[in-house]
């Protein structure tokens, strides 16, 4: 099942990847060890606060009530990966709803809608007491990636140069001077005072910049790697994205000659990474997975099968193969996501075996 709606560039898919409903939204973007600070991505900052205890509820939370309560009902059912939202507010509206709904029934209880101590029991002991930056909605923690992806960080100066926030060069480092230009392009789009790069900030960068070209930010194709990856005879003719689950591989080739060579992680237990020889149907550079719960962020995406895709995941980056996709095959290097995504075009051949 797949529903679309249109609006200019985003592709809001499957978590970390794959195969349920999409819908494409775009101008906003698109799992990271970022700064053991105040710059801390709100996921990791999450996984570290404890869980609340159950609490009286003041009243039952019911739709269409107004409450500063009902944001932080919002917020709880973030942490516990049934609202994909990132910005909270006090109305108790259908999304609301639908997710406490979903809560309800994924824990056993009647699913009416309404929040009743039982339930409010069952989602504090799932998620953590709100900060005050939630709350707020003000910094909600570094977007899909951090400091250690040098090609993420050369993308946003890049993007920053172009709303002209910043005058230096595209070397990739989050030095002083980038997280100057971001505070002011925050304060320029009407957004607090802040050096986080967060998905609203991001969102609103990627609507009035343009992607930069891979030679814009490399002067080189990634390295072809140094592990060697056993190819399928399906391989060796034409240009090719050839995946292999048994090695934990990806390479790209061309006429049988392999131009880089990755590491790549598929499907966590109980989902399935098709085998096959596939043709890319669609390609996106900024695409968000909000199906399970949670936006998750899936660049450089391209899909092969369905809405299975390859792109980068900045967490099979920090935590290697401990995760695992909803089916997705998943890069960890940003650098050759994006050189891997401006070499094939729709129609290209992807093959997926053991």
């Amino acid at each position: 099942m797949v529903a679309r709606s249109h609006a200019r560039g985003l592709l809001v898919l499957c978590a970390t990847c794959a195969s349920l409903a999409l819908t494409h939204v775009a101008a906003a973007p698109p799992e990271t060890s970022h700064w053991a600070s105040s710059m801390a991505s709100s996921a990791s900052a999450a996984d570290t606060r404890p869980f609340s205890a159950p609490a009286a509820l003041a009243q039952p939370l019911r739709s269409k009530m107004q409450s500063p309560l009902v944001r932080e009902l919002q917020i709880r059912l973030r942490h516990a990966k049934f609202l994909a939202t990132y910005d909270a507010h006090d109305r108790f509206d259908g999304l609301t709803r639908a997710a406490v709904e979903k809560f309800q029934k994924a824990n056993g209880l009647r699913a009416t809608g309404v929040v009743d101590q039982q339930t409010w029991d069952a989602l504090r002991q799932q998620s953590h007491d709100p900060s005050e930056a939630e709350l707020n909605n003000t910094d909600v923690g570094w977007w899909f990636t951090g400091p250690q992806h040098r090609g993420y960080i050369k993308e946003l100066q890049h993007r920053l140069s172009q709303v002209r926030v910043y005058d230096g060069p595209a070397h990739g480092e989050l030095d002083e001077r980038t997280r100057a230009a971001i505070a002011a392009w925050r304060v320029k789009v009407g957004l607090p005072e802040s050096d986080v790069m967060d998905e609203r900030t991001w969102t609103r960068l990627i609507a009035a910049t343009r992607s930069p070209r891979y030679a814009q930010l490399f002067e080189r194709p990634p390295e072809k790697g140094a592990t060697a990856q056993t190819l399928d005879p399906r391989c060796t003719t034409g240009k090719v994205i050839c995946v292999s689950k048994a090695q934990k591989k990806l390479s790209y080739v061309v006429d049988g000659t392999i131009r880089f060579t990755r590491e790549a992680r598929f499907s966590r237990p109980g989902y399935d990474s098709p085998e096959g020889d596939f043709r890319i149907w669609y390609m996106n550079r900024d695409t968000v997975s909000k199906i399970f719960g949670e936006r998750t962020p899936m660049p450089y995406a391209i899909f092969y099968d369905g809405n299975v895709a390859i792109h980068f995941s900045d967490d099979f980056a920090e935590n290697g193969y401990a995760g695992g996709s909803h089916g997705c095959s998943q890069l960890r290097d940003y650098q050759a996501a994006k050189w891997l995504y401006e070499q094939v075009k729709v129609g290209d051949r992807v093959v997926v075996y053991q």
